[in-house]
Parts: C-alpha cells; sequence; structure tokens
C-alpha cells in the first residue's frame, strides 16, 4: 500500500510540469528574431522552464553577444522571463516575443533556427 501511495504521489507532482511542457510551442527550440537594431537568438529548454538569449546588446538589457540563462514562467499571455529587469513575453498563440521595460517596447517574430 506504501508503495502504490509513493508513486501516485509523484504522478500527481509530475502532472502539473509536464502539462506545462506540452502547453509550451516554444518548448525545445531554438529561434531568431529581428527588428532593427535589435536582434537577438534564444534557446528554450525542453520542459519550458528556462531560456537562454543573446542578443545584439543594442537594446541595452544585456551585454552584446554574451548567452544568459533566464527562468520562465506560465503568465497570463504566455511565458515570462525577467531578462535584467525587462519582461519578455512569449505569446501563446503566435511567434512573437514581446520585450517590454525601461527604455524598450519591442514586439519581434522569432523564427526557427
Amino acid at each position: 500500500m506504501i508503495k502504490y501511495s509513493i508513486a501516485l504521489a509523484l504522478t500527481v507532482i509530475t502532472l502539473p510540469i509536464a502539462s506545462a511542457a506540452q502547453d509550451c510551442r516554444w518548448a525545445g527550440g531554438s529561434y531568431r528574431g529581428q527588428e532593427m537594431p535589435f536582434e537577438t537568438q534564444i534557446e528554450v529548454n525542453p520542459d519550458c522552464t528556462e531560456m537562454t538569449m543573446k542578443s545584439s546588446g543594442s537594446d541595452g538589457i544585456q551585454p552584446t553577444d554574451v548567452a544568459q540563462t533566464f527562468p520562465l514562467t506560465d503568465g497570463r499571455h504566455g511565458w515570462v522571463a525577467d531578462v535584467n529587469g525587462v519582461n519578455a513575453t512569449f505569446a501563446k498563440d503566435g511567434d512573437f516575443v514581446t520585450f517590454f521595460g525601461e527604455g524598450i517596447d519591442v514586439r519581434l517574430q522569432m523564427r526557427p533556427m
């Protein structure tokens, strides 16, 4: 009985994580977006809990061509990351990432790499 209870508890814990990753269209992908002078490359891990981003640096939110990793969370309008104080929202429907914060308000169409 204890053996089954532990297995059931582990299943209940892992179901929301698996479900969240299945709902994330960005999971496991590599993307590139550009709106001059801002250019970025983004990779999202398979379970959609973090993203690695490298940008031109012209946006002022990160150093030029330095890859940085940020946690991703499931938000109201999409998957959200705090990129050095700038909100990056990965749209739930569509191919867009919106960067919004001090000094930046950019919506990039992302294409698979």
